[in-house]
């Protein structure tokens, strides 16, 4: 794994999942500056400050850049009584999941489906307890399986790792679910103590990361073929054909339906003060990827043209949404507008589906995070 060098990272505060929901609002100033991605509890925030902006560009040009052309029209997502709202998978016929805050800041994962909202939360059963456990959906395929991630309580007899002498919400107690035709069951690499799903394949194969006691040094991307094979990012893991490279701080994110295409993000070096960049792995071949010109890059989804989206920081600490075409020469920014009814001040985007439909969040000017539905258009 390349060292990004001697960067300068200042790191904001970051939200933990136990926090109440007035830490996690922004106020309207810092809300237009980077932030730490809900999705990443316990990581450090993207950086709003480096020394200088990065500009590695590795993905293949063609002789157009199709994306161009390409605006959206905008709507919100917002889970009815919820007090924050992030759309993080779509599907093929638009089914949509996410993750919601009640008013006591606890997480839900949410389905949206015909215009119909529904709660997904893990059963305390699934580690023998009772209740529900604080819950994300993160991902979903056009079979309706939905993936995510879920924190068990310490001492939880089925969740080994996570002992009553962990503090709430480790990452020793966050654990991968896959939720298929009404089951909960697991999802884990062999030998580790939790896993972050974040996407689904149509043929069922999983893609994340997983980790032990931290979201750095123990933790690599990982994906599940079937119900036990696993390809990691780990040396002689399988998913990169160099089998003594290994990619540390790792997070794999999406990939094309025949999984020759992966998509994720890594923290360079793999710390809190660690530099994040997006990556492709291809045909087993990794590569970084960086929005050129920015700070900081997460790539997050891909759909089945190797369109793929994520986040990115510019040089002025301001974040945006991106999409990629694949082959294109320059990725397109994604931002929900700033004037009413959005009013947003920064956006993330987190998968598109096959259609070009993309979902993320925005903040808007007082600190709300709201979900999106971004349907492409082509400009005339």
């Amino acid at each position: 794994m390349k060292n990004s060098g001697n960067s300068l990272q200042v790191a904001k505060l970051v939200l933990i999942f136990a926090l109440m929901p007035a830490l996690l609002l922004l106020s309207a100033d810092s809300a237009a500056q980077s932030m730490t991605n809900p999705r990443m509890r316990g990581m450090s925030s993207m950086q709003d400050h480096h020394s200088h902006p990065q500009s590695r560009q590795t993905v293949p040009r063609p002789a157009m850049d199709e994306a161009s052309g390409t605006t959206f029209t905008f709507a919100s997502i917002d889970v009815p009584s919820a007090t924050n709202t992030l759309a993080t998978g779509i599907n093929a016929r638009g089914e949509i999941v996410g993750i919601y805050y009640d008013t006591a800041g606890n997480s839900h994962g949410f389905q949206l489906k015909r215009g119909a909202f529904s709660t997904v939360d893990v059963p305390g059963s699934l580690v023998g307890v009772s209740g529900t456990l604080q819950t994300e959906a993160n991902g979903i395929n056009n079979a309706g399986d939905i993936v995510g991630d879920y924190y068990a309580p310490p001492g939880a007899p089925g969740a080994p790792a996570c002992t009553a002498a962990t503090p709430p919400f480790s990452p020793q107690c966050r654990r991968g679910f896959l939720y298929r035709r009404g089951q909960f069951s697991d999802v884990l690499v062999p030998g580790k103590a939790g896993s972050v799903p974040n996407a689904i394949a149509p043929n069922g194969t999983i893609y994340g990361c997983d980790h032990d006691d931290d979201y750095f040094t123990s933790m690599v991307g990982f994906g599940r073929i079937g119900l036990d094979t696993f390809i990691t990012l780990d040396a002689g893991g399988s998913e990169l054909k160099n089998s003594t490279e290994s990619v540390l701080g790792s997070m794999n994110n999406g990939a094309t339906p025949d999984g020759s295409i992966i998509v994720g993000l890594y923290v360079d070096p793999p710390d809190q003060n660690g530099q994040y960049h997006g990556y492709i792995v291809r045909d087993g071949a990794f590569q970084p990827y960086d929005v050129p010109g920015s700070a900081a890059t997460q790539t997050w989804g891909i759909n089945s043209a190797a369109d793929f989206v994520g986040l990115y920081d510019d040089a002025n600490g301001n974040e945006h949404g991106f999409l990629q075409r694949w082959g294109a020469s320059a990725p397109v920014t994604i931002d929900v507008p700033g004037g009413p009814p959005f009013n947003a001040a920064l956006t993330d985007a987190f998968a598109i589906n096959s259609a070009g439909v993309i979902v993320g969040l925005y903040i808007d000017a007082s600190g709300s995070l709201h979900g999106y539905v971004a349907h492409p258009r082509r400009d005339e």
